[in-house]
């Protein structure tokens, strides 16, 4: 493949007023790479803490970015797992380790998952903002998420492994880089794991990065992302998460 013919989609997970400050860095280093578009994960009322629609700043701030090429996709709606407590080990270890309890459609009934898509539509719509994507937080799409979500007309989902268009589910294996900050454990982690995928996909013609809020506040976590930027730029094409799933050849592996 040509590298002309790869891309790259960089995203910024937890997208709120709360987060916002620390969304600025993160977007600071991406434009330091020149115009380069990124997807917008934006949660609707991040922690129950407030919604969007009540600060005028932050408004603002999101329709320049949409101005000058990013796109906004609807991450959830508070980012909080309230589901009943998980029953197995795995599921716990999931929900309440690796996610801290973000993972807020990881255990939802259909009915109670399209409320909050449905709601999160809604708010968008109100805002004149498109939407074509829904990533669940901490990418944890339930079976109950999952059975609901092609009635609400998005072009996209993603998960940690994956990239699917909608409707069909059609599937494109694409393990995202995403770096996990905290305990040393977390760091030596996503350092492996990235180098990891990056080898993996290095001749796949999609590629993917997933920044959060919390990165912002780790130097090694900045560090670690202007180098791998700055590498995938070099022989990819950066493009938002809608213009991928409009893209007319990808390659793919069966879900």
């Amino acid at each position: 493949m040509r590298a002309a013919d790869r891309r790259l989609c960089i995203s910024i997970h937890d997208v709120a007023p709360q987060t916002w400050p620390a969304c600025r860095r993160l977007l600071d280093l991406v434009d330091s790479f020149g115009a380069v578009p990124v997807t917008l994960l934006i949660v609707p009322d991040y922690h129950r803490t407030g919604r969007i629609d009540r600060v005028p700043g932050f408004l603002r701030a999101i329709e320049s970015r949409l101005a000058r090429g990013d796109e906004v996709a609807l991450h959830g709606y508070s980012h909080l797992d309230e589901a009943a407590p998980p029953r197995t080990p795995l599921a716990w270890f999931q929900r309440r380790v690796l996610t801290r309890s973000e993972g807020e459609f990881a255990a939802l009934a259909p009915e109670e998952a399209a409320r909050r898509v449905q709601e999160g539509i809604e708010l968008m719509g109100s805002l004149r903002w498109p939407v074509q994507g829904f990533v669940a937080p901490a990418w944890l799409p339930g079976s109950g998420t999952r059975a609901v979500l092609e009635r609400f007309g998005f072009s996209y989902t993603t998960t940690r492994t994956g990239f699917y268009r909608l409707p069909g589910w059609q599937y494109t294996w694409c393990p995202s880089l995403v770096y996990s900050v905290g305990a040393r454990w977390r760091h030596v982690l996503s350092e492996s794991l990235d180098a990891l995928a990056q080898a993996l996909t290095s001749g796949r013609d999609l590629a993917r990065v997933s920044l959060h809020p919390v990165d912002a506040l780790c130097p090694q976590a900045l560090k670690h992302w202007s180098r791998a930027v700055a590498h995938l730029l070099e022989s990819r094409l950066p493009v938002t998460k809608a213009q991928w799933a409009r893209s007319a050849c990808p390659s793919v592996l069966p879900a």
